[in-house]
C-alpha cells in the first residue's frame, strides 16, 4: 500500500473509540512505579504513546504464557481441542517496530513448515498498529539489529504510525489497514512534504542511539569461539539462573506441556507454558543433561539470539529491545559479551 494519511492528535480519541466498537483494543498503559503495560483500553486517555519499553512484549496476546490445548474425557471418550481465539478480534495499538519484528520472527517459527494451530488462530484474529520510535530507549540497540527505530518490515502488520507534534502520519500496509482508515472523515491525505519530515524524524531517532553492536560477521565469529572464557566467567560470577532473560525476550518460543487430571480421574487437560533454556531441566534427556553447566546455558542463549537463529530462520533472534539486560537482576549484557569476543578475535 502506497498511500499515507494524517491523523490529528485531537482526533486520536475518535479513532480509538471507533476501533473499540469492533475490536478489543490493547495499548500501552502507565501503571504504578512508572511501568507501562499493554492492557485493554476503550479510550485514548489511557494511552502512554511516549513509552520506552514494556517488561512483556505484545507477543503475550498472540502466544500466551500459559495456554490450554485440549481436554480428554474418559467417561465420554471425547477429545476436545481448545479454541485459542479471543471472544472478539483484538487490535494491538502502538507496537514498537522492534516488537513487531519480533512477532514476524515468531511467525517464521510457528507458521512455517509445521504450522502451530493455536498460534495461527490468534495471529489471524489480531490486527497490529505500529508506532515508530522518535528516540532510542536507554538499553535499546534495535538500529544495530535492523529492527528499528522505524519499521523496516514491508508486510505482516496493518498500519504504521509516525508521531509528529500535532498529528500522526498513518501508513496502511494491508487491506485490514486500509479499512481501519478508510471512510473516517478525521483522516486526510499526507503530502510529499509530510513524508519528507518523516524521514527527518527517523534520522534524528537513529542519531539518538548510544548503544550499538556490530553484527557484520557476528554469527560466524561466535560459532568459532564457543569456548570463550566470557561465558564461564559471566555464568559463574553473575548469572542466577532466574530465566528472566528468556521470559521477557519477545522472540523466545520454547514451551513445555503439562497434563492435569481432575480428582475424579475422568478428565485430563493439557496445557503448554513458556519454558526456558536457562532452566537446568530444559536439556535433560534420557541418560543425562547436555547443558548441565550454567556456562553452557549462558552460551546457548547468546549464540541462539546472535548466531544460530540466522541459519535457522534467516534473521537474528535478537531484536535489540534490551529487555534481557534491563530485567536481569545482575545486569548481564549480551552485547558486551559479544563485543568482548569481537575484541579478543581482533587482537589475535
Amino acid at each position: 500500500m502506497s498511500e499515507a494519511y494524517l491523523l490529528s492528535r485531537k482526533r486520536l480519541p475518535d479513532w480509538i473509540k471507533s476501533l473499540a466498537e469492533i475490536y478489543t483494543v490493547l495499548g500501552p498503559v502507565p501503571l504504578r512505579r512508572g511501568q507501562t503495560v499493554f492492557e485493554p483500553i476503550a479510550s485514548a486517555d489511557l494511552l502512554n504513546p511516549n513509552y520506552c519499553s514494556t517488561m512483556l512484549s505484545p507477543r503475550l496476546f498472540i502466544y500466551p504464557g500459559c495456554q490450554k490445548l485440549f481436554t480428554v474425557n474418559r467417561s465420554t471418550g471425547q477429545y476436545v481441542t481448545a479454541d485459542p481465539r479471543t471472544q472478539r478480534p483484538q487490535l494491538i495499538f502502538a507496537i514498537h517496530p522492534c516488537d513487531m519484528h519480533a512477532i514476524s520472527v515468531l511467525d517464521r517459527t510457528f507458521l512455517a513448515k509445521y504450522e502451530d494451530y493455536y498460534y495461527r488462530k490468534r495471529r489471524d484474529d489480531t490486527v497490529t498498529i505500529v508506532l515508530n520510535c522518535n528516540k532510542a530507549c536507554d538499553s535499546g540497540f534495535c538500529d544495530s539489529m535492523g529492527t528499528g527505530p522505524f519499521l523496516r518490515l514491508k508486510q505482516g502488520f496493518d498500519v504504521a504510525l509516525t508521531a509528529r507534534e500535532k498529528d500522526f502520519i498513518a501508513e496502511p500496509a494491508s487491506e485490514n489497514g486500509e479499512r481501519l482508515i478508510g471512510g473516517r472523515d478525521f483522516f486526510e491525505r499526507a503530502t510529499a512534504a509530510d513524508l519528507g519530515e518523516k524521514e527527518e524524524i527517523e534520522q534524528r531517532a537513529k542519531r539518538s542511539f548510544t548503544k550499538h553492536l556490530d553484527t557484520d560477521g557476528l554469527p560466524q565469529l561466535l560459532m568459532r569461539h564457543l569456548d570463550h572464557t566470557v561465558y564461564r566467567r559471566t555464568a559463574d560470577s553473575r548469572c542466577l539462573g532466574c530465566t528472566n532473560c528468556t521470559m521477557v525476550c519477545p522472540t523466545c518460543y520454547c514451551y513445555n506441556v503439562q497434563d492435569r487430571t481432575g480428582y475424579d480421574l475422568m478428565t485430563t487437560t493439557r496445557q503448554r507454558y513458556w519454558d526456558s533454556c536457562q532452566e537446568l531441566h530444559f536439556a535433560q534427556v534420557h541418560g543425562g543433561n547436555f547443558r548441565s553447566s550454567r556456562e553452557a546455558r549462558m552460551r546457548q542463549f547468546v549464540t541462539h539470539k546472535l548466531a544460530t537463529w540466522v541459519e535457522q530462520y534467516g534473521c537474528f533472534g535478537c531484536i535489540g529491545c534490551g529487555r534481557c539486560m534491563t530485567w536481569c537482576p545482575t545486569g548481564i549484557d549480551l552485547t558486551e559479551m559479544a563485543k568482548e569476543i569481537q575484541r579478543d578475535a581482533a587482537e589475535k
